[in-house]
């Protein structure tokens, strides 16, 4: 099983986050997917993949499809391995390239224009080096975004504000609207807009994600790490609080998430270029 990252061309960096590539990934060595608002564009290979939500919602996922910003936590069902290329967009990525707004893409997963090019690079890549192949997806990923339809969209400067402000976790909604110059309402909409998620949701969802993505939060990487000390680390007002929040959003209560680094790493490790 290979997840690998590749590094996006200048002229998409500051909006696109990685390129994936996933070569025989069994959907059974993967967590759940936790909440998130990077939207993506993803390409799969082979067998439609079923995706089960936390309340038990079953279907299948067109062949190229996005991944809207998410609310809830969601898992890939497929009894075959999983083949697939994917763009991952930073938050807001999509819209500022194309105008999608977060909010009509929340927790769907549309059916998108299948990438040729990436089909037959694809079909061709066993009998070809594969820095030359990752080099060809590259290519044939630059230039599916460049065709694609919608127009580019400025994101408003008390947006971005706004969006810095709410990675500290005790960031307080109505302060932040007020110093803004605008009302709650304001934001909400137009933050929902632009990310898909609401401030109280982003600042959550950026908290948890922020834990999980961490290589030395997890006891097989550093063995002498304790739960209290990232309950601090990360503002929480007591550990009872961390827990909740945490299982609130992932499914699981720290001490089993954070137990089983090698299973989760293959969705949270770093991609290239991250801190």
């Amino acid at each position: 099983m290979d997840i690998l990252f590749l590094k996006p061309p200048s002229q998409f960096e500051s909006f696109v986050k990685e390129f994936w590539i996933w070569k025989e990934v069994n959907a059974n060595q993967l967590p759940w997917i936790i909440p998130s608002y990077e939207c993506e564009m993803v390409f799969h290979f082979g067998d439609p993949a079923m995706v089960e939500t936390e309340t038990g919602e079953t279907f299948y996922l067109p062949k190229s499809h996005l991944v809207g910003p998410q609310t809830r936590r969601w898992r890939v069902l497929s009894k075959s391995l999983l083949n697939l290329v994917s763009i991952r967009f930073y938050v807001g990525g999509i819209y500022s390239l194309f105008s999608k707004e977060g909010s009509e893409l929340k927790n769907q997963f549309p059916e998108i224009q299948a990438n040729d090019r990436l089909v037959s690079i694809i079909q061709n890549s066993k009998k070809q080096d594969m820095n030359v192949v990752e080099g060809k997806i590259v290519e044939a990923l630059t230039e599916y975004l460049r065709s694609y339809p919608g127009k580019p969209s400025e994101v408003p400067a008390y947006v971005r504000f706004a969006l810095l402000e709410l990675t500290r976790p005790k960031t307080s909604i109505n302060p932040l609207a007020k110093k803004l110059g605008i009302t709650r309402k304001q934001l909400e909409r137009k933050f929902q807009e632009v990310v898909g998620l609401n401030p109280s949701e982003y600042r959550s969802v950026h908290r948890v994600l922020s834990l999980v993505r961490n290589p030395e939060h997890y006891q097989t990487k550093n063995p002498n790490l304790r739960l209290t000390d990232l309950a601090q680390n990360f503002e929480y007002s007591d550990q009872s609080h961390f827990t909740h929040d945490f299982k609130r959003n992932s499914g699981s209560i720290p001490k089993d998430w954070f137990a089983e680094y090698e299973k989760m790493s293959h969705f949270y490790k770093h991609g290239p270029g991250e801190e």
